[in-house]
């Protein structure tokens, strides 16, 4: 099974990498796509035409199918339904980036049989989940600002993931009902709940994941439940301290260090 260097746990899977050109430069128009692994594409709010638009998106929905060349696949602009379901058609997509989108249904995404890595940039009116339990190849899943969803039980099927992001937007906070579904995900090397609010504000499901070595949350929750993350053996990167003012303290002391 693939497993994710210390670089991809401490920053996430799809951090920019200008030098290895991941991802590399985005293309509009289908006439300038060659058969290449990875593809970025920037097709919607284009400074054209409604019509010219249109048409570059109709263009793409009826190649992106046939392209079997094609394994990581970067949607650099907003995504619309019908992009979606012509993307999850894609025969050999083992990684795809959502920048942010209109979609509200993800039904298709079972389609993706070799799928790998999942990020899902702001996409607020996605209304139901379960398509994402039947995702069992996926090694690292990123969701952000699903605000119609509270209950991330599928995601407990999924237990082959080292990396997880439940994440709010900047101006919207993520709910989550419990973190118990994810106690099932012992091989989690990292977990980020970015502008997040757990109803029951426990972390105790957390403790499960010995393998945890990265966790990223908002600092809104009680300060004994940072404390408790000291018991996790690996744990070394992110929510470290036990509050926000112990990580001040901390700054602080570096800089008078300097």
């Amino acid at each position: 099974m693939e497993e994710l260097t210390e670089e991809q746990i401490r920053r996430g899977f799809w951090y920019w990498d200008t030098e290895s050109k991941f991802p590399p430069k985005s293309i509009i128009r289908v006439e300038n796509y060659h058969p290449k692994s990875k593809l970025n594409l920037s097709i919607t709010q284009l400074d054209t035409a409604p019509k010219v638009q249109k048409k570059i998106v109709e263009q793409w929905c009826e190649l992106l199918p046939s392209l079997a060349d094609v394994k990581y696949l970067w949607l650099s602009s907003k995504v619309s339904q019908n992009i979606f379901d012509a993307v999850c058609k894609m025969p050999n997509l083992e990684g795809l980036y959502i920048k942010w989108s209109s979609i509200k249904d993800i039904t298709n995404l079972k389609q993706l049989k070799h799928l790998k890595h999942l990020h899902f940039g702001s996409s607020a009116q996605v209304e139901r989940i379960e398509a994402l339990g039947d995702l069992e190849s996926l090694v690292t899943l990123e969701l952000e600002n699903f605000k119609k969803i509270v209950d991330f039980s599928h995601i407990s099927k999924l237990v082959n993931l080292q990396g997880l992001g439940i994440d709010g937007s900047i101006w919207t906070t993520q709910k989550l009902t419990s973190l118990k579904p994810l106690e099932s995900l012992s091989g989690l090397k990292y977990l980020t709940l970015l502008n997040s609010k757990i109803l029951d504000k426990s972390f105790d499901p957390v403790l499960k994941l010995k393998n945890l070595v990265r966790f990223d949350s908002s600092w809104n929750y009680p300060e004994t439940e940072f404390e408790k993350l000291k018991s996790l053996p690996k744990l070394k990167y992110g929510n470290v301290e036990t509050s926000l003012k112990e990580v001040k303290e901390k700054a602080q002391r570096q800089l008078e260090e300097k």
